[in-house]
């Protein structure tokens, strides 16, 4: 494995905040890390990185221990939510900056697969918020880092410039087979980038898997809920949990009773009342408030917690 956590814990006071971290990264993966705000997320990337001292375990890259070297020595890249270029040089001089020597050609082609060729002349406040983080990860990249890190770097743009710049980072590290670690709140950045996510709960690693498999097993309710929305189907014998999108309207089957309708883009987005539990659900079709429907649910799909 390249990158390799073993046991590392982390404690601030009395109060632990990673407790007994373990997992495996493999060459070129991207990682995405999520779990509620206090879970450890961003102390996890700096006891990586080395900002962050750790009280027990030990860290492997690329076959190194890292657990006693200082940050400088890790060959790790961090680009933080918000991350500061030096105003008094130009965008071409940040990303070299304090490099005696580097690949010309690799610079060219990340500026040019970035998209901040007609950047390289300008300063820091001459650009866009997106375009700063941009010159961020070219700085990074250039460094032939064994390990990108990155904490909720896109959380401070709109939707269509994080859009758009999570396109060109994602498809860059792809490319530069970077291994990388993202702490990102966007859970539907998280299941659409990710080779696999890891799950943080109260400083212990919930789930560690697939997108799919933590989304469509996740360990407990709370992991569920990050997610999105979780239906609890209430029966006398066997109560359940399902997604939205598990539950279909039917001619015959379960009855339930609308609450309300809403258009949400390509379905309505439907409320209604199931055995004394709120459920919601998605229809290609509108629907009357206080409605008489039926609904069929996909038994395969059903979710226990134990």
């Amino acid at each position: 494995m390249f990158l390799e956590i073993d046991k590392l814990s982390k404690r601030y006071s009395k109060n632990s905040i990673l407790d007994n971290v373990s997992f495996k990264i493999k060459k070129g993966d991207i990682i995405s890390i999520v779990g509620p705000s206090g879970s450890g997320k961003t102390t996890l990337l700096k006891c990586i990185s080395g900002l962050c001292d750790i009280d027990t375990g030990c860290i492997k890259l690329n076959s190194k221990l890292l657990t006693r070297l200082e940050p400088n020595q890790r060959n790790i890249a961090y680009v933080f939510q918000e991350s500061p270029l030096f105003p008094h040089l130009t965008v071409n001089q940040n990303i070299i900056f304090n490099l005696k020597v580097f690949d010309r050609e690799k610079l060219n082609f990340i500026i040019e697969k970035i998209n901040i060729g007609h950047l390289k002349n300008r300063y820091p406040h001459e650009i866009s918020g997106g375009e700063n983080q941009r010159v961020s990860v070219a700085r990074s990249l250039i460094r032939n880092p064994d390990l990108l890190l990155m904490d909720e770097p896109f959380s401070n743009l709109d939707l269509y410039i994080k859009d758009k710049l999570k396109e060109l980072v994602f498809e860059l590290i792809s490319e530069l087979n970077t291994t990388t670690i993202i702490v990102n709140h966007d859970i539907k950045d998280s299941l659409e980038i990710s080779d696999r996510i890891l799950v943080l709960i109260d400083g212990k690693i919930n789930n560690y898997d697939i997108p799919n498999e933590v989304y469509s097993n996740p360990k407990c309710l709370e992991s569920a809920k990050l997610f999105g929305v979780i239906n609890r189907i209430n029966t006398k014998k066997d109560p359940f949990y399902c997604r939205p999108e598990d539950i279909k309207l039917t001619t015959s089957g379960v009855t339930a009773r609308v609450i309300n309708s809403s258009f949400i883009g390509p379905f309505y987005k439907i409320r209604a009342h199931l055995n004394n539990e709120k459920i919601i659900f998605y229809s290609n079709k509108d629907l009357l408030t206080d409605q008489k429907i039926y609904v069929e649910i996909d038994s395969k799909k059903r979710i226990y917690f134990h």
